[in-house]
């Protein structure tokens, strides 16, 4: 397995070419092309190819979780770790994603079980929801909480998500238009298109405030992430991973009213990532809005803290066409 991972790694690696650092020295910044055959490429599906670095260095490492403020700059990252990541993407005077600086980190605060933060999500108040893996659950952090301020609390957790998977749990979370929190669990590796999902209203008191639905993944794939666009869609990203096939991720756009108890989602397929496209574990996105009228969207990948992968923020336009 880890020598057919190199072999994918160093074909992908194939389409760097040197960039600036654009941060502290700390941090080395390598830039990339879509495909690695074809480096003029810019389209996969729907979805408009930006630009892509890959990041070393600087405390980057492992992050599953990415929120990126609407100025498209300043973001904060949670790890596999317990770290919390902050720092800033830089663009070129078109708006193409160049590099990434001012990285900083601090300890996550993790009562109550692992340091497996899997994902991140800022709230309307300023605070925060982190999802963590290995014993399941969510943390509230108030607002300030990136800052070092406020107490963290325990979300009463979605009932069966005991059951779920020790590397399988709740990978994405969104807060949906109307205020109600969607939750999918990445479940187990056996194939199956169905993952569990639940949605919730505010105030969120209890499990059985939890409604479940079902979440249909292409075959073989898995939720790891989850975004709301400006304009109220949820994109859902998916992974896949097999010694044939490699690293592989789909781009999944739901409307933001879909997810409701006892539906199953099956989401409108925006692109596909894979050989001789640029791969890795792809685990976060986010979204947006664009200077002209374009919705934004980053996909982050946890590197495993694996010398065979790499940390990479990757960044598309979904055009008004296509939305």
């Amino acid at each position: 397995m880890r020598r057919s991972l190199l072999a994918l790694v160093l074909a992908a690696g194939c389409s760097a070419a040197a960039g600036g650092s654009g941060g502290p020295p700390s941090v080395a910044v390598r830039t990339l092309h879509l495909d690695s055959q074809d480096p003029a490429r810019e389209t996969v599906g729907r979805l408009r190819f930006l630009g892509a670095v890959a990041v070393s260095g600087g405390g980057i490492g492992g992050l599953s979780g990415f929120v990126l403020r609407e100025d498209g700059e300043r973001f904060t990252a949670v790890s596999d770790r317990g770290k919390l990541v902050f720092g800033r993407l830089a663009h070129d005077g078109s708006g193409r994603l160049t590099g990434v600086s001012g990285v900083t980190h601090r300890p996550l605060p993790h009562p109550g079980g692992s340091a497996d933060a899997e994902e991140l999500l800022r709230l309307p108040d300023g605070g925060w929801l982190v999802a963590f893996e290995r014993e399941h659950r969510i943390l509230r952090y108030p607002p300030g909480f990136d800052r070092g301020e406020g107490a963290v609390t325990a979300l009463p957790a979605p009932p069966g998500l005991e059951d779920a998977p020790r590397n399988g749990g709740l990978e994405a979370m969104a807060l949906l238009p109307d205020g109600r929190l969607l939750v999918l669990e990445e479940g187990a590796d056996d194939g199956v298109p169905e993952r569990r999902g639940w949605v919730a209203g505010a105030p969120l008191r209890a499990r059985n405030d939890w409604a479940p639905l079902t979440y249909r993944a292409a075959p073989g794939f898995r939720p790891t992430g989850a975004a709301v666009t400006p304009d109220g869609d949820v994109l859902v990203l998916e992974r896949f991973v097999s010694m044939i096939g490699g690293w592989q991720a789909r781009l999944v756009r739901l409307p933001g009213t879909a997810p409701a108890p006892g539906a199953v989602l099956g989401g409108e397929e925006l692109g596909r990532l894979a050989l001789p496209l640029l791969v890795d574990n792809f685990e976060a996105v986010a979204a947006v809005p664009g200077a002209d009228g374009t919705t934004l969207v980053y996909l982050v990948s946890d590197d495993n803290f694996s010398p065979l992968q790499h940390t990479i923020i990757a960044q598309f336009a979904l055009d008004r066409q296509g939305q």
